[in-house]
């Protein structure tokens, strides 16, 4: 892992079910990423009401009482019981509940992530991983999923302990066989699919979301697939914003993964170069990345 002077230590103690237990603090303060906070959470909670209500057991009618008192009354997540992840798999994985009931919940989910108990919710989950088997579904979900599950994992910028939980390495058996998964590789999927999505709000999410990561430390196995994500963005002709947030990432990459980023930018391109006179802060960023570039050996 690169930069150890920088920002976060990554949390190396487990809890049973194989996750940190809480965040570590960070080392500097946390830089509160680019985040999305149009809601109207009561409609959003009355969506979730009105799609799932009549197919919930008893048990789980009182756990949307219980997140009335979360969302709608701003008692805080300490309200919500420890089996409060038993019905969130109700929600995103049983397959004859509504995509509209996904959708709602995953946008009270994003509505609470401004909130620094928010963690609460996710540190419940570490030992079924019930919210990040379903994102690792990402590019099997409906669109409105997919842009629901985007802006969820930007706003979980928000704070610094939901961020890092994004970056937990701890790996659990994924669903179906296949390579094990990780919150970091879950997190790396939903970026590279929101950045290559189909729609402007699924690709506007995905910047975001690169921009985000690009504020925190994590080990290097990841950085290429995110790269690589940016340099097929970088083949279009994306807005200045897009361009910046996605700049900014790259030049983050290079920096953890020092020899094989750089090496990917100079094979695969376009060189960062393409976008020179953009803007100045565009060609802030691309003056390091380019003396970067400029120590590869060329093959």
């Amino acid at each position: 892992m690169a930069g150890a002077e920088e920002q976060i230590e990554i949390p190396t103690e487990v809890s049973e079910g194989g996750e940190p237990p809480m965040p570590r603090r960070e080392k500097k303060p946390h830089e509160k990423g680019i985040t999305f906070r149009e809601f109207d959470h009561v409609k959003d909670f009355e969506d979730l009401v009105k799609t799932i209500v009549q197919l919930c057991d008893g048990e789980e009618q009182e756990r949307l009482r219980e997140m009335e008192d979360w969302i709608v009354k701003n008692e805080g997540a300490w309200v919500l019981p420890e089996g409060f992840n038993s019905f969130l798999g109700s929600v995103f994985h049983k397959p004859d509940w509504p995509s509209a009931g996904r959708i709602a919940m995953v946008r009270l989910l994003s509505y609470g992530a401004e909130q620094d108990d928010i963690v609460y919710i996710l540190n419940m989950d570490r030992k079924d991983h019930t919210v990040m088997n379903y994102a690792q579904k990402i590019d099997r979900l409906p669109i409105t999923e997919q842009e629901s599950l985007a802006m969820f994992f930007c706003n979980l910028f928000e704070t610094g302990s939901a961020s890092q939980w994004l970056l937990y390495t701890s790996e659990w058996d994924a669903p179906g066989g296949g390579l094990p998964l990780s919150n970091i590789r879950v997190t790396t999927k939903v970026a590279v699919t929101a950045l290559l999505g189909d729609t402007p709000t699924l690709v506007n999410y995905g910047s975001a979301l690169m921009a985000n990561l690009a504020t925190k430390e994590f080990f290097d196995d990841v950085c290429s697939e995110l790269a690589m994500a940016i340099l097929q963005f970088y083949q279009g002709k994306p807005p200045e914003e897009q361009v910046f947030r996605c700049m900014k990432a790259l030049g983050k990459f290079c920096a953890v993964a020092s020899r094989d980023v750089p090496q990917l930018v100079k094979m695969i391109g376009p060189e960062p170069s393409k976008f020179s006179g953009m803007s100045p802060r565009v060609d802030e960023l691309i003056e390091p990345i380019m003396a970067r570039l400029a120590t590869v050996p060329m093959f």
